[in-house]
C-alpha cells in the first residue's frame, strides 16, 4: 500500500532518474529532453487500473442503482441526525453531510465513556474524533447493504446505551 501512496521530494531528480529509468524505442518521444517523463521516477512502468473496480460496479448495478444508493444513505443519515438531535443530552455537532455527521453527548467524558458502551453492545458500531477541541461521536451510513431500519437503529442504540451509563 505504501509503495502505490508514497511522496518523494527530491532536489535532483537525476540520479533517480539514472536509476530508474528505461528508455526503450517504443518510450522514446521526439523530444524527450524537453518532456519530464515521470514513468523514469519510479519502479514501475505502467499505472494498476483502479477504475477497474468502479467499472464493474457500474455495469453489476447501474448507474442510477447507484444514484439511488447514496441518496438513500443521505436521507437515512439526515434521518438518524434528527433523531439523535431531539434525544435529551444529544447535541449534532456537524450535521449530515452526504452520509457522514458527529454529536456529543453532555461532557467529553461521558461521550468517551457512551462510545464504548455503544460499541461493547455490538449492535452499531461508531467512532471518534475531535471537532473544535470537543470529543465527538462520528456516525457513517455506508455499508453496502444497510437499510433504512438498518439506520434508524442507530439512534435506539444510542439511547439504550446511554440509559445504561
Amino acid at each position: 500500500a505504501q509503495f502505490d501512496a508514497s511522496v518523494q521530494f527530491l532536489r535532483d531528480p537525476a540520479p533517480q532518474i539514472a536509476t530508474m529509468g528505461l528508455r526503450p524505442d517504443y518510450l522514446q518521444t521526439r523530444h524527450v529532453d524537453e518532456v519530464v517523463n515521470y514513468n523514469e521516477w519510479t519502479l514501475p512502468l505502467g499505472r494498476r487500473f483502479r477504475a477497474l473496480k468502479l467499472w464493474f460496479l457500474l455495469r453489476i448495478e447501474g448507474l442510477e442503482a447507484l444514484r439511488t444508493r447514496i441518496r438513500n444513505h443521505v436521507a437515512w443519515s439526515e434521518e438518524a441526525a434528527r433523531a439523535i438531535a431531539a434525544m435529551d443530552g444529544f447535541e449534532i455537532v456537524t450535521g449530515p453531510i452526504l452520509s457522514l455527521f458527529s454529536f456529543h453527548y453532555r461532557d467529553d467524558a461521558t461521550t468517551a465513556a457512551l462510545l464504548d458502551e455503544v460499541n461493547r453492545d455490538g449492535r452499531i458500531y461508531v467512532t471518534q474524533t475531535t471537532h473544535e477541541g470537543r470529543f465527538v461521536i462520528r456516525v457513517q451510513v455506508g455499508p453496502w447493504d444497510c437499510t433504512r431500519d438498518d439506520v434508524l437503529a442507530i439512534p435506539q442504540a444510542l439511547a439504550a446505551a446511554a440509559a445504561r451509563l
